[in-house]
């Protein structure tokens, strides 16, 4: 007889509620005072000032060159805690769509991409399932574009549990 096949492994996937800008609260409020003087471009000071505010260990941050993927640059503490340092280290310097929960990364690339072409910020409260126990988080997206086509995104994310 012999065991039967192995299950798949289940989709990790996320649900996504949108929510005003407003709502956002602690470090995501602070990144949205910020918002009207780092809205044309991100400073290249942002993460040396960012860390000088404490607000660096909230934060991820994604950048693409022209026609290229967006490639995880820092990771936000609470993520690194929440889906462990294994996987946080094998994404550094790798595309966004290059997941192993890339269901999950599916869905969050389009909300990526209205943060930075829309030039607003998106709040979102988030629940990812298929998971050992389902997550909730929040974060803030902000994006730009450059004029040579450039992109990148900030990442504040608000992770109680982790």
């Amino acid at each position: 007889m012999g065991d039967p096949p192995p299950k798949p492994p289940q989709a990790v996937t996320v649900t996504i509620h949108r929510q005003p800008v407003g709502f956002a609260a602690g470090p995501q409020s602070e990144i949205l005072n910020l918002w009207p003087s780092i809205r044309t471009a991100p400073p290249v000071t942002l993460a040396h000032d960012l860390a000088n505010s404490g607000l660096l260990r909230h934060c991820g941050f994604l950048n693409a060159e022209p026609g290229g993927p967006l490639v995880f640059r820092r990771i936000a503490d609470a993520t690194v805690r929440a889906l462990g340092r294994d996987w946080a280290m094998q994404q550094l310097g790798k595309p966004n769509d290059d997941d192993p929960y890339s269901e999950y990364a599916v869905q969050l690339a389009a909300h990526y991409e209205e943060a930075i072409k829309g030039g607003e910020p998106v709040y979102n409260h988030c629940v990812i399932h298929g998971l050992a126990r389902p997550v909730v988080y929040s974060h803030l997206l902000v994006g730009w574009t450059s004029p040579s086509g450039q992109k990148a995104l900030l990442t504040v994310i608000d992770w109680p549990g982790a």
